[in-house]
């Protein structure tokens, strides 16, 4: 979008903020790290604006001249504010570098209700390794915390802290994962998470991410292994287990695209081994033998 002249208009409307990340963690990445982190960006790209006082993001612009100067014309901030927030962004800053060089279990703990989500979730990481049961306990009140990479990390922590608060917690991220950039990065989270914590009672929510037929989402094939353990586990949920994995098996596309071909086939193998693998798969995978693998 830039340079551009059809954007000339908003050039001094707005302060441009470019957010590159090569993943070193050294340098500059870790300041594009912890800018992520903030505005909850786990999948690039993004465009947005964001209030310079609060930081909460204003409105989603689109990646056309078009719809970004009708977005700027639409946003209104009170510039008042900003210098303000800046000196407490800056301090959350200074108590977030205490807490990446290796704060404590007492200062996560603190840190871990604070506003500022940077030092929040540094503490947060800090506490899902040295005190993780505190986290299931309010595994509820985290997951609402609205803010990808943050909950995340909640997510890794419930998988290995099982109990009916976090179950409960996991199954509603799964059925609506609200003011989430990356909702479906978010689902994959939660439904993972549910490989340990989930029951009987987690299958209905799972279900249909299972049978989707979705061959290029990874959370389609998460769904099938979660549902697998789910059964393992449990033996009351192998029914309605079996009755998700019996529909879905994958339709078969076009044998000229050969990439969602083998994309599909894999998904239907995956399934087919979730069943037990029962006898040979079929080569050809074609309608005819997906029809006779659905039959119980």
């Amino acid at each position: 979008m830039l340079p551009n002249r059809a954007l000339e208009t908003a050039y001094d409307q707005v302060v441009w903020v470019y957010v590159y990340r090569d993943f070193s963690r050294r340098g500059q990445d870790r300041d594009a790290e912890r800018t992520s982190w903030r505005f909850g960006v786990t999948s690039w790209p993004q465009l947005f604006l964001a209030d310079p006082a609060s930081l909460k993001i204003l409105a989603h612009t689109g990646r056309k001249p078009e719809s970004f100067l009708a977005a700027v014309a639409r946003t209104k901030v009170d510039k008042t504010r900003s210098q303000a927030a800046l000196e407490k962004t800056q301090a959350a800053e200074a108590r977030a570098d205490k807490l990446e060089k290796g704060g404590s279990v007492k200062l996560a703990r603190q840190g871990i209700d604070e506003d500022d989500i940077v030092v929040r979730y540094l503490s947060l990481r800090i506490l899902a390794k040295k005190a993780p049961k505190g986290i299931a306990a309010r595994a509820r009140e985290l997951l609402a915390v609205p803010n990808d990479p943050f909950r995340y990390e909640v997510c890794a922590v419930l998988g290995k802290q099982p109990g009916r608060e976090a179950k409960e917690a996991l199954e509603a991220v799964v059925a609506e994962p609200k003011e989430s950039l990356n909702p479906n990065v978010l689902r994959i989270s939660a439904v993972r998470a549910l490989t340990t914590c989930g029951d009987a009672q987690s299958v209905e929510t799972i279900a249909p991410f299972a049978g989707s037929g979705a061959y290029f989402n990874g959370l389609t094939r998460v769904a099938i292994d979660t549902l697998a353990a789910i059964a393992k586990r449990h033996p009351d949920a192998r029914p309605a287990v079996r009755k998700v994995f019996l529909a879905s098996y994958p339709e078969p596309p076009p044998a000229s695209d050969a990439r969602a071909t083998r994309a599909c086939i894999a998904l239907a193998k995956r399934v087919h081994k979730a069943l037990g693998g029962r006898g040979r798969f079929p080569e050809p995978y074609d309608e005819k033998a997906r029809r006779r693998l659905m039959q119980d």
